[in-house]
This record gives structure tokens, C-alpha cells and sequence, in this order.
């Protein structure tokens, strides 16, 4: 009898600050992860600034939103629902978003290993893209894609989480 080990996915999470909103259905297509075109975002895509926030694998996610046991999905999910929730939407970096998004990054008792960028960096970066559009992105363009691991910003992306 053979054993073989259950696959194992990694999924990374860059925020993407973009500074001009989106049409709405290039957001509806963005966050309902379709194979449509959207011109506007794919241009905006190679003119914004990226901050990597951490990796999960499958173990961390949860049933709940924003219970996910790390700071990288915590992010993701809040950013998801600020997204989709009224309309569809790159949701506006405000001051309150921002603070709810520090306040997801903190460590929590029940969170379970994971990589992580510093939250100062984070809160840092936040707060540099203050009226911006925010969205969770997969990883950098190839392009300019720092090595894993790096913990900077870097400009462009267009990889989305799926």
C-alpha cells in the first residue's frame, strides 16, 4: 500500500493601492474571478503600488470571515466583503479602513504559523495610499516580481486570488 501525502496549496497576498476607481463591472468581473476583459484595471494594474502582507495555506481559513487563523486571511476576507457587499468595488482606502485592517493584522491566541510581513510596514504602507483603492492581488506582475520572501513594495501585478 502506497501513501501519498494530501496536496498542500500556498496562496500569498499582495495589496494592491490603486489610485482611480473602477468601473463596476470591471470590479464584479475582478472579484467574481471571470475571464472578462477589463481594460481600465489591467492599466491601472501596471501603475500601482504593491505591499506584500503574508501567505496561508488551506488550514488557516475558516468558516466565519474574519476569523481566519492569520493576518494574511483576515486581510483578504475583510478586503472580499468590502468589495462585494452594496456593489462591487475597489474598496476606498479611508481612515477607517485602514484602522480595521491593522486591527485584522494583529496576532490573535488562536492564529497558527504563517508568514508575515511586520505590521508597522503594513500600517506604514496604509497609510502612505490614504484615498487610494485597495485591492488583494496574488502576486506582482513577472516583470517586477521581487523573489519570495521579499517583504517591499513593488510595482505591478495583475495575479488574482482564486
Amino acid at each position: 500500500m502506497v501513501c501519498q501525502a494530501a496536496s498542500v496549496f500556498e496562496y500569498r497576498l499582495w495589496l494592491a493601492a490603486i489610485p482611480e476607481p473602477l468601473p463596476e463591472a470591471e470590479a464584479r468581473t475582478y472579484w467574481n474571478l471571470k475571464d472578462l476583459p477589463t481594460p481600465t484595471l489591467d492599466g491601472a494594474l501596471t501603475h500601482t503600488d504593491y505591499a506584500y502582507v503574508g501567505a496561508w495555506q488551506d488550514s488557516h481559513l475558516a468558516e466565519v470571515p474574519q476569523s481566519g487563523r492569520c493576518p494574511a486571511v483576515r486581510i483578504f476576507d475583510w478586503l472580499f466583503y468590502r468589495g462585494t457587499i452594496d456593489c462591487y468595488q475597489a474598496p476606498i482606502l479611508d481612515a477607517r479602513l485602514r484602522d480595521e485592517l491593522i486591527g485584522l493584522y494583529q496576532p490573535r491566541p488562536g492564529d497558527l504559523p504563517a508568514e508575515s510581513t511586520d505590521a508597522d510596514e503594513i500600517a506604514t504602507f496604509l497609510t502612505a495610499h490614504l484615498g487610494w483603492n485597495l485591492l488583494p492581488e496574488e502576486a506582482p506582475p513577472p516583470t517586477t516580481a521581487p523573489s519570495p520572501g521579499d517583504h517591499g513594495e513593488a510595482r505591478p501585478t495583475s495575479g488574482r486570488l482564486s
